[in-house]
This record gives C-alpha cells, sequence and structure tokens, in this order.
C-alpha cells in the first residue's frame, strides 16, 4: 500500500529481483560472446542491460513507497 514502509520480505524480493537482472545480463552476455567467439562486447552489453532493468525495476517499486 502506498505510504508504508516496505516490510522486510519485499525488501529481500526487490534485493533478489535486482541481483537476477544484472546476473541474467551478464550470463547473457558471456554466452553470446562464447557462442559468436567475439571480444567482451556482449558481455558489457549484458552487463549494462541488467544495470539499466535493475534501476528501472528499483526506481517504479521504490516509489510505491515514496508517496
Amino acid at each position: 500500500m502506498p505510504g508504508e514502509s516496505p516490510s522486510p520480505r519485499q525488501l529481500i524480493g526487490l534485493g533478489a529481483t535486482l541481483v537476477g537482472f544484472v546476473v541474467l545480463g551478464l550470463v547473457g552476455g558471456i554466452a553470446l560472446d562464447s557462442w559468436l567467439h567475439s571480444t567482451p562486447v556482449w558481455t558489457m552489453v549484458g552487463l549494462f542491460l541488467g544495470v539499466l532493468g535493475a534501476v528501472g525495476t528499483a526506481i517504479g517499486e521504490l516509489r510505491k513507497f515514496l508517496r
């Protein structure tokens, strides 16, 4: 509910989601680099997209609690 502080369960879920975004982006980039026999270009792209997704999710979720 808006205006209430987040519960520990919600914070743990948010943290797990953020880690998941970054890890999936990184692993996906590493897999693409391995498959394409390329330099770490796709690893960096995957990491960037993972961090971008994590930040977007964090902002969206934290807005609920800042109202």
